[in-house]
């Protein structure tokens, strides 16, 4: 699940998460914590959207959630009002999508819309901790990088430095395969974070990759450039094989 098809999937519909008060602003905010971390078996505290926020320490959706600035909303970010009239009936809280407000209860539609809402009255923001993937890049002479995540590039460009490893860092299952110089394929089955998909202070460059998970990728290799995003199906490979050339870079975005 993403943010933007949470947004599809609701925009419309009404839902009535708790079957307590009918369709209510409150029940998408739940239906979002269900679908992204499994739970909407609370309460706000005060009856009130305001409560999510007030109470929110004591909640157990708050560790999955971090709070940011209002001046700093991001899509995903659910905002939080004391009040919010006329926009909603009483105190309010919706999600932060492409410069508008995604919810319920606005604006006298009871369905879910995407709509401007006043600023003003509002307590906080919170901001979803969502699985990212991260991955990391072994360069010949140089060693290991820092972490990348979520299209970043790990290696290098226009260097002429080889990839020599990799590794993934991911809370979803992720098998892989390499084809290493002088080595043929390796099958590391399903890897850890720790897993090395490759070699180091062996000088062996990483010449094509074979990847399984819920993702897309792309490399860059010597002497040709960036491939087309793939996505991560375990059968699509991406570098060269009897070609002598190297992986130089890899960029990873979760689907």
């Amino acid at each position: 699940m993403t943010i933007d098809e949470f947004y599809k999937n609701h925009l419309g519909m009404g839902v009535d998460k708790d079957k307590a008060y009918g369709v209510q602003c409150v029940d998408l905010f739940k239906c979002f914590t269900d679908e992204f971390f499994g739970i909407f078996d609370y309460n706000c505290g005060n009856n009130l959207a305001s409560g999510l926020w007030l109470n929110r320490k004591s909640k157990p959706y708050y560790q999955f959630f971090e709070e940011v600035s209002v001046n700093n909303m991001q899509n995903g970010d659910w905002v939080i009002w004391d009040r919010c009239k006329p926009d909603t009936p009483n105190t309010h809280v919706a999600m932060y999508y492409n410069g508008k407000f995604f919810g319920q209860n606005q604006k006298g539609i009871e369905a879910a819309t995407l709509t401007d809402v006043s600023r003003n009255g509002i307590l906080g923001v919170l901001r979803p901790k969502l699985a990212k993937i991260k991955y990391r890049a072994h360069i010949g002479g140089v060693g290991w990088q820092e972490w990348k995540s979520d299209g970043q590039t790990a290696g290098t460009t226009g260097q002429g430095k080889r990839l020599e490893a990799i590794q993934i860092d991911f809370d979803e299952p992720v098998t892989a395969k390499a084809h290493l110089q002088d080595h043929s394929w390796v099958d590391y089955g399903t890897i850890t974070k720790d897993t090395v998909i490759g070699t180091t202070g062996q000088s062996r460059r990483l010449e094509d990759l074979c990847l399984k998970g819920n993702f897309k990728y792309r490399a860059h290799v010597a002497g040709t450039g960036w491939t087309q995003w793939t996505n991560a199906d375990g059968i699509a490979t991406l570098g060269t094989v009897g070609q002598s050339k190297a992986i130089e870079a890899i960029e990873i975005i979760k689907n």
